[in-house]
């Protein structure tokens, strides 16, 4: 990152925690080293750069839509936080071909499997996508989730700080065996992936994800959890 980039991070972060309450303790269990994909709810505009300024100083990239990078802001912000551009509604092979350099880099990805920004906060039904990168990579998926950005605007408006809560979850990895990856089978995981994403979040917030009970969790391989510091910076879980 520039020294522009530097600076220009320090002021987001700042101006979004003047603006916030942002109850972030369990961030402390996401690794210090990658590589990992990292799933959230995408709400707001809020949520990108509240989750990657309060994760630094870990490696992160991120995914963002291919046009971000036609904006100034927007695209001088992708450059410097090591964004990796995707064109929606297509099966953009250069960007898949981008996330596994970037994974192999020990960087942690930051993705919204919504592929979407969601004002109401209610989870919508997630892409596929995930599955793939997972899987051809080897790498784990933690799930973030977040809530309290679907008021932002409105307590703008009443000089009013959001309260804003991050939440963590176990890290998995996929292990689907010797079992054929079928277009059922493709439907039911990414189900029980974005049911472990649902699960951090208050039941009115789970749309889509709302049946957990029924998630069928056989592909999934949990590892334990752990507490990470800069101080000890390896993770208590390995594969």
């Amino acid at each position: 990152m520039t020294r522009a980039g530097k600076i220009a991070t320090a002021i987001i972060k700042g101006m979004i925690d003047n603006r916030c309450r942002i109850n972030d303790r369990e961030v402390e269990k996401i690794p210090f080293k990658g590589p990992a994909l990292i799933i959230f709810n995408h709400t707001r505009f809020l949520e990108v750069p509240l989750l990657y300024t309060h994760l630094i100083p870990r490696p992160v990239s991120g995914l963002a839509k291919a046009e971000s990078w036609n904006i100034p802001l927007y695209g001088f912000l992708a450059r410097q936080w090591h964004g990796v551009p995707i064109k929606r509604g297509t099966a953009d092979m250069n960007a898949f071909r981008k996330i596994s350099e970037v994974l192999k880099q020990g960087r942690i990805l930051l993705l919204a499997p919504e592929g979407t920004r969601n004002i109401t906060g209610v989870l919508k039904k997630a892409y596929p996508g995930i599955i793939t990168m997972a899987l051809q990579n080897n790498v784990p998926i933690i799930p973030v989730a977040h809530y309290g950005s679907e008021n932002f605007w409105k307590n703008m408006k009443r000089f009013r700080r959001t309260d804003f809560t991050i939440r963590v979850g176990k890290p998995f990895y996929i292990e689907p065996g010797e079992e054929r990856i079928s277009g059922k089978v493709r439907k039911d995981l990414l189900f029980s992936i974005m049911v472990q994403l649902a699960k951090l979040l208050p039941e009115e917030y789970r749309g889509e994800y709302s049946d957990i009970e029924s998630a069928d969790e056989k592909y999934l391989r949990f590892l334990e959890e752990g507490t990470y510091s800069l101080e000890s910076p390896e993770p208590v879980w390995q594969k």
